[in-house]
């Protein structure tokens, strides 16, 4: 069975750290959401995904009630530069398969080469998603929230370089690995060995 790309619009990291902090502060509304997505988009239909992708990157994040438990050491790691796009990336990944795989497709080429095509990254997530409209506009979304967030750099365009970067707190780090056990969900979290899996490049 074909996955589903499930992303088609993407969503600033200062509005999804706006919106962390409303969801914190037990003040996120699905009318805050709309307001914050009328600042990126017009039109109602629009704004509505807008404000739906909002809702599922923060207060519907599978990570959100890890982040609502550790609340100041989240508060504290986004002040570096480091952690602050592990924590991004990670719940970008979480909420959304197809960020996981396009990173993990990302990690195992950054693992050989200094530099990955969006062209590359489109064939190889083809085989899983279909080649289709969808694919092509999801990897849109994704790619420019990774470079907002600090992780990826893009040179030239459709060109990808990895930035070298320092994770400061355990809670950055393990934000992370937990955003990968989402995605893996039948993997043992105590016994398996994350050094050997692509997705764990960019840490």
């Amino acid at each position: 069975m074909e996955k589903k790309v499930g992303i088609n619009q993407r969503i600033s990291i200062n509005v999804m750290e706006m919106a962390m902090k409303a969801a914190l502060d037990g003040c996120f509304t699905p009318e805050y959401a709309a307001d914050l997505a009328s600042g990126e988009y017009q039109g109602e239909n629009r704004i509505n995904k807008a404000r739906s992708i909002i809702g599922k990157l923060t207060l519907r994040n599978p990570l959100f009630s890890y982040i609502e438990e550790h609340r100041q050491d989240y508060f504290t790691a986004i002040k570096y530069k480091g952690d602050r796009a592990i924590i991004f990336t990670a719940l970008i990944n979480a909420a959304y398969t197809f960020g996981y795989d396009t990173l993990a497709i990302l990690g195992k080429f950054f693992h050989v080469q200094e530099e990955v095509s969006s062209q590359l990254l489109i064939n190889r997530l083809s085989s899983m998603y279909a080649s289709n409209r969808s694919l092509p506009n999801a990897l849109y979304c994704v790619m420019p929230m990774y470079i907002e967030a600090g992780l990826l750099n893009r040179p030239q365009t459709g060109v990808y370089t990895k930035n070298d970067i320092e994770v400061v707190t355990p809670f950055a780090r393990e934000l992370y690995k937990k955003s990968f056990f989402v995605n893996n969900p039948m993997l043992n979290e105590e016994d398996y060995d994350r050094s050997e899996h692509p997705y764990f490049e960019f840490v």
